[in-house]
C-alpha cells in the first residue's frame, strides 16, 4: 500500500517539529492578498496573450526600461487593479496588505524583466514566438513522485502544486522557484521550495547538480539560490521526516536551513493529532460521494486534523472546475452524512476541503498561551479569536480600522460567554492594568464574576450586573464622556490616536475594552433605555477607535431589530 502525502502535510510536520521561532522579518500578508500576488504572477507568466507579460517583453526587447514601464502597466490596470476592485469588499479596512502586495509586484516586475531578457538571449526564436517563454517559465505546476527508503514501511506518493518552474534554454534541468509574500519562515520555506526540486530529481526532470531559486517578497525582494551541496543536506533530512510520516521509527529531525533556537508549541489535546480510522472513514465516503456526482476529484489520504475540522488537500482532474465541486457541496453532504456542508478553501493557487471532524475537541487556553502577543510597556490590542487546523492561534487587532469592534452572534448554547471569557483572558495576558482597563456588562450574572475585584477594570463600578444601583445606559455615557476627554487630551498634544500619543508623550493611557455578555436583554429594558444606550453605542462605534475605546457586544439575535442602522455599520 502506498501512503498519499502533500508538499503541504510535510511543511506543517516540518513546522511541528521546528516550533514557532524563526519567523524572519518582513510584513505579514494576509491570506486574501498572498492569493491575489500568486494569480497576478500566474497570469504574467502564463499562455493567455491578454493577461500574459511576455508579449510586451519581447516587443520591447532590447530595451529593459521600456518594458519595466509597459509590464508594471499592465499588470496593475489589467492583472492587480481588477483583482483588488472584486475583492474591495474584503480589503476596505486593510490598507497595509494592499500596499505590501503591490509593493511585491512592482518588486515582481523588477525580477522578470531581466529573466525574460536573458531567456530571449538563449532562445532567439523567443522573439519571434513569444509563447515559448511561458514554456520556459510557467506557474502551478502540479508535481508528483514514489519515495521510497531502506526502513520504511510503506513507500510514500510526494504530491504537490509548485509556484514555478524554469526550464533554462540549452540546459537539460528544470528548476523550481518558490514564492513567497510577507513575512518569511526561512526553514519552512526552503523545506518546501527543497520538496519540489526532490521530486523534479525523482522524476528526472532536474539533476543532482541542479540548483534552487527562492524568492521572497517582504515585500522586498529577497532571491536565494540554494547550491547542490546544500540542497542534498536538506532533502536528507526531509526524507527522514516522510519516513517518520510514513510510519517508520522516530528520530531526530534536524532543522532545515539556520534557524534560533525554539520553543516547541504544545498540543491541543493529550491524544496526537493524527487522523484516526474514523477520520479516515470520512474520506472515503467524501470520495465516493464526490464520485456519484460525476465530480472528478482526489482528496489527500492524511488530513491535517484540527480541534474542530479536517483539512483535506483536493487535487482536481484534468477536466474538473472548481465550480463543478462547489456545486456538489450540497449533495456530498447530504451523501456523506455530514452535520454542515463542508468547506472548499481556496488560498495560495491551493484548495483544500474543511470537514466538521465526527469527534471535535476542546482547545484548552493553556495551548494558547505561548502564542499570545509577550506582555510589554505598551500592551496589546490584539484579541484570540481561535486556532486554525494547525494549531496556529488567530487574533484580531482592536487598533485596525476594521476590526476596533467586534459583534458576537449565536445562538444559546453555541459557546458565546466561553468566547468573550477567552478573549478577556488573552488580553489580561498580553496587558497590564497600565495598558488595558476593561467594562464589563453582564446582564446574566454568571459571565464575569471573576472579574468583579479585578485590578484591570475602569473603576469600581465598572463590573455591571442588573440590580448594581445604576443602569446599563449609564455604563455606556460614562465611556461616551470618557472618550470624549481623550480626544481633547490626544489632540492638545498634536496626535490623531492613542498609539500615537503615547508613541509622541511616553505617557501611559489604557486602551479600554467594553466587553457586553447579552446585548438585546439591556435594550429590552423599556423604550427610554433602549434610545441611551443605542445613542452611547452609535457614537463609541464611530470613534472610540482612535480613543483607544473599544466594543465587544454578544447577542443570540444579530438582527436589524437588535443592532440598528447606523450602529451595525460600526460593528
Amino acid at each position: 500500500m502506498t501512503l498519499e502525502l502533500s508538499v503541504s502535510e510535510v511543511r506543517q510536520a516540518l513546522r511541528q517539529a521546528l516550533g514557532r521561532e524563526g519567523a524572519g522579518s518582513g510584513e505579514p500578508a494576509n491570506v486574501l492578498v498572498g492569493q491575489i500576488f500568486h494569480e497576478v504572477f500566474a497570469d504574467l507568466v502564463g499562455g493567455d496573450a491578454e493577461r500574459s507579460g511576455f508579449p510586451l517583453l519581447v516587443d520591447a526587447h532590447p530595451d529593459q526600461a521600456r518594458g519595466k514601464d509597459q509590464l508594471l502597466r499592465h499588470a496593475y490596470r489589467c492583472l492587480l487593479g481588477p483583482r483588488l476592485v472584486r475583492h474591495r469588499s474584503s480589503l476596505n479596512d486593510t490598507t497595509e496588505p494592499v500596499l505590501l502586495v503591490w509593493r511585491a509586484v512592482q518588486q515582481l516586475v523588477q525580477w522578470l524583466v531581466p529573466l525574460g531578457a536573458e531567456l530571449i538571449r538563449l532562445d532567439p526564436e523567443a522573439e519571434a514566438n513569444w509563447s515559448r517563454l511561458a514554456d520556459l517559465l510557467s506557474a502551478e505546476v502540479p508535481l508528483e513522485c514514489e519515495l521510497k527508503e531502506p526502513g520504511w514501511p510503506q513507500p510514500v506518493r510526494l504530491v504537490g502544486i509548485a509556484d514555478s518552474l524554469l526550464k533554462v534554454p540549452q540546459r537539460a534541468a528544470w528548476c523550481a522557484v518558490e514564492l513567497k509574500l510577507g513575512r518569511a519562515s526561512p526553514p519552512l520555506d526552503l523545506g518546501q521550495a527543497a520538496l519540489y526540486h526532490l521530486i523534479l530529481k525523482r522524476t528526472g526532470a532536474a539533476s543532482s547538480s541542479s540548483a534552487l531559486a527562492l524568492l521572497r517578497f517582504t515585500p522586498q525582494l529577497e532571491e536565494t539560490l540554494i547550491g547542490a551541496d546544500e540542497l542534498a543536506e536538506a532533502e536528507q533530512r526531509l526524507l527522514d521526516l516522510i519516513g517518520v510520516l510514513a510510519g517508520g521509527k522516530p528520530g531526530a529531525v534536524a532543522e532545515v536551513g539556520p534557524r534560533a533556537p525554539s520553543r516547541v508549541q504544545p498540543s491541543l489535546e493529550a491524544e496526537p493529532s493524527t487522523p484516526d480510522e474514523a477520520h479516515l472513514a470520512l474520506r472515503r465516503r467524501l470520495m465516493h460521494a464526490f464520485r456519484e456526482y460525476g465530480v472528478a476529484v482526489e482528496l489527500g489520504q492524511t488530513p491535517l486534523v484540527g480541534p474542530r475540522f479536517l483539512r483535506f488537500d483536493v487535487r482536481l482532474g484534468s477536466a474538473t472546475r472548481i465550480d463543478a465541486v462547489r456545486r456538489a457541496l450540497g449533495e456530498v453532504q447530504i451523501r456523506a452524512e455530514l452535520e454542515r456542508e463542508p468547506l472548499l478553501i481556496r488560498q495560495l493557487g491551493r484548495l483544500s476541503l474543511d470537514v466538521e471532524r465526527p469527534d471535535p475537541v476542546t482547545v484548552p487556553f493553556s495551548a494558547i498561551v505561548d502564542q499570545l502577543p509577550a506582555r510589554g510597556p505598551r500592551g496589546s490590542s490584539r484579541v484570540p479569536v481561535g486556532v486554525d487546523a494547525s494549531g496556529q492561534l488567530h487574533c484580531a487587532d482592536l487598533a485596525s480600522s476594521g476590526r476596533s469592534h467586534i459583534l458576537v452572534a449565536g445562538t444559546t448554547g453555541s459557546g458565546k460567554s466561553e468566547w468573550l471569557r477567552m478573549m478577556l483572558a488573552g488580553l489580561l495576558v498580553s496587558n497590564t492594568p497600565e495598558t488595558l482597563r476593561i467594562v464589563t456588562l453582564d446582564p446574566k450574572l454568571v459571565a464575569f464574576a471573576e472579574l468583579e475585584k479585578s485590578p484591570f477594570l475602569m473603576s469600581a463600578d465598572a463590573w455591571w450586573i442588573p440590580g448594581s444601583g445604576r443602569d446599563a445606559s449609564e455604563v455606556f455615557e460614562q465611556l461616551v464622556a470618557e472618550m470624549d476627554t481623550r480626544y481633547a487630551t490626544i489632540h492638545a498634544a498634536g496626535a490623531d490616536h492613542l498609539g500615537e500619543f503615547i508613541e509622541k508623550t511616553g505617557r501611559k493611557l489604557p486602551r479600554i475594552v467594553c466587553v457586553c455578555d447579552e446585548y438585546y436583554a439591556l435594550v429590552s429594558a423599556g423604550p427610554s433605555e433602549k434610545k441611551r444606550i443605542e445613542a452611547a453605542i452609535f457614537l463609541l462605534g464611530a470613534k472610540g477607535r482612535a480613543a483607544g475605546v473599544h466594543l465587544v457586544l454578544a447577542t443570540q439575535q444579530p438582527s436589524r431589530r437588535v443592532i440598528q442602522g447606523a450602529l451595525d455599520t460600526n460593528l
